[in-house]
């Protein structure tokens, strides 16, 4: 079948979900950020009920979600409802219509660059990853019917690694920092060249900084000095904590089955949220040292250790974060070691049993055309409430053990004690 063929089915499966369904958390945040972003509203303050087109409450009694993310994002979601009020005829599904296409059309490209790049090396292989990607259901779910767009920033880091060794390699990554702030922890190993490192690491980490700091003043949000303001909300995201598929789910299944004290809870939660931020230094270091950045093979490691160690000690690991890590396991089984797609596959199973159990049975996706699911959904969960934690905590064992599996078969292929670059 030809690529343009996948491509445009691809689109369509997605298309079919687009306009009905949604996350009632996630997806409700962004139809409020629009509404509420071109009138004058700062995303970072508690964002109310958006009149004609909000449709769930997922956030608990009285209260009001801002955005945790940097400005570009909102900014999009405000050019969206421009969008939507010129060309949308009032009708709020047609809203959620064009807030999905960013995500979808990120992720059918994404599915291109991976094709484009295993291409390079690895003809034959090209077309399995573009149909993996493209017909992946975790790829469906988290871009057409749960509306995150963890798609867009690994586009923006699959440019890098297409991109020459250098300022450019360094913008893109800085880029996709800037679109969703996860690939700052790829800022080291994309950064590196032999020259000037310490000026491409500047670009990437200076640019989705630079660019925040213009969106804010330009548009006036309050950055530090008002109570709810961008800096204090960015920074509540880093000490995020909980299933489903972090390995601290441990202490938050002992907590929540009664065997840990509250205080004791609290006291090692408090600190440890906070380590995946040494640990992804430490990684990115040894990365670079044990593979360097000076081959693809090499680059390709190095983000993946990274991306490994992010995902082991951070305190709490989405299903829609599976997006940096299989895109890059698939390139290495495509052009490495094709023993470890039995790895993909694993991975896969994983984070879909997550994301059917933690969102259950997807019974809250269709939120947008049926409001009580999420009241179908609490009767459901509290008749089974105790089952689904144990789930949630074994799902969660499962995807942490094969990451550290993994960690320990890309530490054997490190580089021999000596090596030169």
């Amino acid at each position: 079948m030809k690529v343009r063929t996948l491509l445009i089915l691809g689109i369509a499966v997605r298309e079919a979900f687009s306009f009905w369904t949604g996350h009632p958390f996630d997806f409700e945040i962004w139809v409020r950020t629009g509404y509420w972003v071109v009138r004058g509203l700062s995303p970072y303050a508690p964002l109310p009920f958006a009149p004609g087109v909000s449709f769930a409450n997922d956030f608990g009694n009285g209260l009001n979600p801002a955005i945790g993310y940097l400005p570009f994002w909102p900014l999009l979601l405000g050019g969206i409802y421009e969008l939507y009020s010129g060309v949308g005829f009032g009708n709020r599904l047609a809203y959620y219509f064009l807030l999905k296409q960013p995500m979808i059309f990120a992720d059918v490209l994404l599915a291109f660059a991976l094709y484009v790049y295993v291409k390079r090396q690895n003809p034959d292989l090209a077309p399995k990853v573009l149909k993996l990607w493209l017909f992946s259901p975790i790829t469906i779910i988290i871009s057409a019917i749960w509306g995150t767009f963890d798609s867009m920033a690994m586009l923006l880091v699959m440019a890098a690694l297409l991109a020459p060794a250098g300022r450019a390699r360094s913008a893109w990554d800085g880029l996709a920092a800037f679109v969703k702030s996860i690939p700052v922890i790829f800022v080291l190993p994309l950064s590196y060249s032999r020259e000037n490192r310490w000026r491409n690491f500047a670009i990437a980490l200076g640019l989705p900084v630079l660019l925040t700091a213009i969106i804010v003043y330009l548009a006036g949000w309050p950055a530090i000095t008002q109570q709810y303001n961008v800096v204090t909300t960015l920074l509540n995201t880093l000490q995020v904590y909980g299933f489903p598929l972090s390995l601290w789910g441990t202490w938050v299944f002992l907590h929540t089955m009664n065997l840990i004290s509250d205080a004791t809870f609290q006291g090692v939660i408090g600190w440890g949220v906070y380590l995946w931020i040494p640990a992804v230094t430490a990684a990115s270091i040894a990365a670079s040292r044990w593979f360097g950045s000076d081959t693809a093979r090499g680059l390709v490691q190095s983000l993946l250790f990274t991306t490994l160690a992010f995902l082991l000690v951070r305190g709490q690991v989405n299903e829609q974060y599976s997006v940096y890590l299989l895109a890059l396991l698939l390139i290495d089984a495509a052009l490495w070691n094709p023993k470890r797609m039995r790895l993909f596959y694993a991975v896969s199973v994983v984070v879909v049993a997550a994301i059917v159990t933690n969102n259950l049975l997807l019974i809250r996706f269709v939120s947008p055309v049926y409001p009580n699911a999420l009241q179908v959904e609490a009767n459901l969960i509290s008749s089974i409430n105790e089952l689904r934690n144990v789930l949630l905590y074994l799902e969660g064992l499962a995807f942490s053990g094969l990451n550290l599996w993994y960690l320990a078969a890309l530490i054997k292929e490190r580089r021999p004690r000596g090596y030169e670059l």
